[in-house]
C-alpha cells in the first residue's frame, strides 16, 4: 500500500486532477496567476525602469549625461549613491518580473513584499511631491531648482517613476488579488470581530491599542512637517540646504495616510468597506514614512564618508526627526503585519482544521479517506 501524502492526487491520462477540499485545491486557486493585465502592467513598469537604470550606470562610470556641472563628477560620495540606486532599480526591475512568474508562489511571502514596499514609499513620496510642485511652485521656483542637472532630466526620470508606480501598483494588485483576493474583499467590520471572539496572543488582543499609540506619533510627525512646509526653520541646519515644502507636504500626505490604515486596521472606522483599503492605505503610508527617508538617511552617510565637501554639515536636529519617523513607519508596518496575520488565521475555514488520514481504502483515493475531526 502507498504511503499516505498529504495532498490526494488523481491521475487520468497523464493528467493530474485536484480532489476537492484538499491542499492542493488551495494552490490551485492561487496559481491562476496575475492575468494578462497584470503581466502587461509587469512589463510596462519594468520598461519604465530603463530610462532611470541607465542615467544612473552613466553617472555611476563618470560620464556627464545631462549634466551642466561637472565638478560632482569628482566626487566619490556621488559615484557610491548612483550605485547604490542603480542596484536598487536594477532589484525593482527583476521584481516586477518576477510577478508574472509562477514559480513566484513558492518564493517566502516577505522576500516579495518587503522590496515592494520599499519601492511603494520610495515612488509614492517622488510622485506626490513632484505633482505638488508641478500643480503649485511658481515658475520662478521651478527654473531655480534644476541643480546642475539639465531640464530634459527631470522630465525623463519623473515621467519614468510616474509610470513604474502606476504600472507596478496595477501588476501589485493583481498578484496580491491572485493570492489573497477572498480575505482582503471581505468586510473590515467582520475581520475585526472575528479578531476580538478569540483568544489569542498578548499583541494581537491588544491590537487596537498599538495602532492608536503609533497613530499617535504619527501624528506628532505630521505637525512637525507642516511647520517646515510652512517655511519654520527650527531643527533644520543651517549648513544644509532646506527641504522644499513640496517635499514637506509628501512626508505629512503619508503620514496621514499610514494613520488611516491602522485605525481601519483597529476597527475604528469602516466597519462596511472592504479589508483591502485599510491594508492598502496602511501599506502605502507606512512605506513613504520609512523607504524614502531612510534612504536620504543612508545616502547622507555614504557622502559624509566618501564625500570631499560634507565634512561642515553634520548632525542636526531634522535628522533626529528624520529617524524618528523611519522608526514610526517601521512600527506601522509592523502593526499592519500583525494585524493581517490575525485576519488570515481567522480567515482560515473551520472545515479545513483537525483533518485527519485514516484506514486505507479503495478506489480512487486509496492512499487514506479524510475523516473531519473537532
Amino acid at each position: 500500500m502507498p504511503h499516505p501524502r498529504k495532498t490526494l492526487r488523481v491521475h487520468r491520462g497523464g493528467r493530474r486532477r485536484v480532489v476537492p477540499g484538499t491542499a492542493d485545491e488551495k494552490v490551485s486557486s492561487r496559481a491562476a496567476g496575475v492575468g494578462r493585465l497584470g503581466a502587461a502592467a509587469a512589463w510596462i513598469s519594468a520598461v519604465c525602469c530603463l530610462p532611470y537604470l541607465v542615467l544612473k550606470v552613466a553617472w555611476t562610470a563618470g560620464a556627464p549625461v545631462g549634466i551642466t556641472d561637472r565638478s560632482v563628477l569628482h566626487s566619490h560620495g556621488w559615484a557610491a549613491a548612483n550605485a547604490l540606486m542603480a542596484a536598487i532599480e536594477l532589484a525593482g526591475l527583476l521584481l516586477v518580473l518576477a510577478l508574472t512568474r509562477p514559480w513566484a508562489r513558492r518564493l517566502p511571502t516577505w522576500l516579495l513584499l518587503f522590496p515592494v514596499w520599499m519601492g511603494t514609499g520610495l515612488l509614492f513620496r517622488v510622485v506626490v511631491g513632484t505633482a505638488l510642485l508641478g500643480l503649485f511652485a511658481r515658475p520662478s521656483q521651478a527654473s531655480g531648482s534644476l541643480g546642475g542637472f539639465q531640464p530634459w532630466v527631470f522630465v525623463m526620470v519623473y515621467a519614468s517613476f510616474a509610470g513604474q508606480g502606476a504600472a507596478l501598483a496595477i501588476a501589485f494588485a493583481c498578484y496580491v488579488r491572485a493570492r489573497w483576493g477572498r480575505l482582503l474583499g471581505e468586510r473590515t467590520g467582520e475581520v475585526a470581530a472575528r479578531r476580538a471572539a478569540r483568544a489569542r496572543s498578548w499583541p494581537e488582543d491588544h491590537l487596537a491599542e498599538m495602532a492608536g499609540a503609533v497613530s499617535g506619533l504619527a501624528v506628532a510627525a505630521v505637525a512637525v512637517f507642516c511647520y517646515w512646509a510652512a517655511d519654520g526653520s527650527f531643527g533644520l541646519s543651517a549648513a544644509q540646504p532646506h527641504p522644499s515644502w513640496a517635499l514637506q507636504a509628501s512626508r505629512a500626505a503619508g503620514a496621514v495616510i499610514a494613520v488611516a490604515g491602522l485605525l481601519g486596521l483597529a476597527g475604528r472606522w469602516g466597519h462596511q468597506t472592504r479589508f483591502w483599503l485599510p491594508v492598502a492605505l496602511a501599506w502605502v503610508g507606512s512605506g513613504s514614512l520609512a523607504a524614502f527617508d531612510g534612504l536620504e538617511l543612508m545616502l547622507n552617510q555614504l557622502f559624509l564618508m566618501f564625500g570631499t565637501g560634507a565634512s561642515g554639515s553634520g548632525w542636526s536636529l531634522a535628522d533626529t526627526v528624520l529617524v524618528i519617523e523611519v522608526v514610526i513607519g517601521v512600527l506601522c508596518a509592523a502593526v499592519g503585519a500583525l494585524a493581517l496575520t490575525a485576519a488570515a488565521k481567522d480567515d482560515r475555514p473551520a472545515g479545513r482544521q483537525g483533518l485527519r488520514r485514516t484506514g486505507p481504502v479503495t478506489g480512487p483515493t486509496a492512499g487514506g479517506a479524510l475523516r473531519r475531526t473537532r
